[in-house]
């Protein structure tokens, strides 16, 4: 009865009060769209325009707004990376770190704002995989800047994040280690002349990848790697272990005269985080339910109005939205490389499809819990208020009041879609010794039916008795 009388008393001081408050409602649940930003970038991606894409970025720090303030840091990483722009790309990726540490051991003050309007309504606090992959993005900058030393504070960074990650919540994180990330800090720390930390790291790799949420079997080179350096330091329980484990592991040693050369190959796109929405809807005691799944932008905008049609003439309405992945076309399968001593095939050695959506998979429960407790606050709030009003002010009142709320919570029901979009969606590797000194290669991009799609001639200078990194994209729709 006392919300009785606050209500009366407003709407005669404002009688359009609960509209306007509606109305405040759904223009501060709407959570900015970045798709048609995103189509406009890979658009200059796949035409390998990277010079050109960077400065898209990093003009367009005002569109990701504060609130994805660690999502640009981390596209401008990575797009500045692909454009040699390495300074700059280092610089993004320890920004976005930064931003992640200060979200990590901050409270969630924003939680109640989401709560009565979308998750969008928090800030990008990054996926544990996300940041820890900088560290390896960031790491290569400074080996193609011929800066080994700062490689190995990026490879100590990456094993400092996975304690942390295997820490919080008593050891029970989803995410707590990467066999390709443990897997390459051990190239790093070889090449900066850590041995011991490069068996390690190639020792934690194997059971990083056997354990792992990529699912890829652990890399013969990989195998030979641990078992060398294990060999190299006399660690014969070590040697045994590895031998056991792995029969087929042996020593393999850079000859001399030469050094190795390692191609990485950014694969494809990570597959793009859609929305999957339910309208519940009421006339008259007759139901309305339909299930809509947000592809693009022309879709959701189409969608977006018949909901807040139907929403407009329900009796009662409520409208739920959650996330889900959807794969990204690309023709590329593998690549080969030829040089002299022959040709090389390629290996996955990570799998960013997979672990996404292993990990929206594993926030699915608390996902839902979230979004249909937040639906049922809006209802519960939406009924209230008009019932209080339609008592105040007539019916007429009340099932306009009804009707504002009805499309409030038919606008505001978005699901969280924001992720490191500009991301692989594998990493391929091939690894071969050649003469040190300046070197050509050709490399060949093979589809799923083992044709040659395209080709392209790299040339690579190769340092006597190291690890020689070059670093490639293959997309093709």
């Amino acid at each position: 009865m006392q919300n009785d009388r606050f209500v009366k008393l407003f709407l005669k001081a404002h009688p359009f009060a609960a509209l306007t408050v509606a109305a405040s409602m759904f223009f501060g649940g709407c959570a900015s769209n970045m798709s048609g930003y995103y189509a406009d970038l890979k658009a200059k991606l796949d035409l390998q325009d990277y010079k050109s894409a960077a400065e898209f970025v990093d003009s367009s720090k005002k569109k990701y707004g504060k609130k994805n303030i660690l999502l640009f840091y981390l596209d401008s990483g990575l797009i500045n990376h692909f454009a040699d722009n390495y300074s700059k790309s280092s610089k993004s990726f320890d920004s976005a770190k930064k931003q992640f540490e200060f979200y990590y051991t901050k409270s969630i003050s924003a939680y109640g704002a989401s709560m009565v309007f979308n998750d969008s309504a928090l800030p990008y606090y990054s996926r544990d995989y996300e940041i820890a992959h900088t560290c390896v993005f960031e790491a290569l900058n400074y080996i193609l800047s011929s800066n080994a030393d700062e490689a190995v504070v990026e490879a100590r960074r990456a094993d400092t994040m996975f304690k942390m990650f295997s820490a919080n919540q008593n050891g029970k994180n989803f995410y707590k280690d990467d066999g390709f990330i443990r897997y390459f800090m051990g190239f790093v720390y070889e090449n900066a002349g850590y041995l011991n930390d490069a068996h390690l790291s190639y020792y934690l790799a194997l059971k990083a990848y056997k354990d792992g949420l990529a699912e890829i079997e652990p890399p013969q080179d990989l195998i030979n790697d641990a078992y060398t350096t294990a060999v190299l330091l006399n660690f014969d329980e070590r040697i045994s272990e590895i031998k056991k484990s792995y029969p087929s592991a042996k020593k393999t040693l850079i000859p001399r005269g030469y050094g190795e050369c390692i191609i990485l190959d950014y694969n494809g796109y990570i597959p793009e985080k859609i929305e999957k929405t339910f309208d519940f809807a009421l006339y008259d005691i007759w139901p309305y339910i339909n299930e809509v799944s947000v592809d693009d932008q022309d879709k959701r905008d189409f969608d977006k109005a018949r909901s807040i049609g139907v929403a407009a003439f329900a009796d009662d309405y409520i409208k739920v939205a959650f996330p889900q992945y959807k794969d990204a076309a690309n023709a590329v399968n593998s690549f080969s490389v030829s040089a002299s001593g022959g040709n090389k095939k390629s290996y996955p050695v990570q799998d960013f499809s997979a672990i996404a959506k292993k990990c929206l998979k594993n926030d699915t429960g608390k996902i839902y819990a979230k979004t249909l407790a937040r639906a049922a606050v809006k209802y519960v709030v939406g009924k209230s208020v008009s019932a209080a009003v339609q008592r105040s002010t007539g019916d007429a009142w009340g099932a306009l009041t009804q009707a504002a709320f009805n499309v409030y919570s038919a606008v505001s029901a978005n699901a969280d879609t924001r992720d490191w979009k500009t991301l692989p969606d594998k990493i391929l590797m091939s690894r071969f010794f050649l003469p040190a000194g300046q070197n050509s290669l050709t490399v060949n991009f093979i589809g799923a039916s083992g044709e040659i799609l395209a080709s392209k001639e790299v040339g690579v200078f190769i340092k006597e008795g190291k690890k020689n990194f070059v670093v490639l994209r293959s997309v093709l729709n």
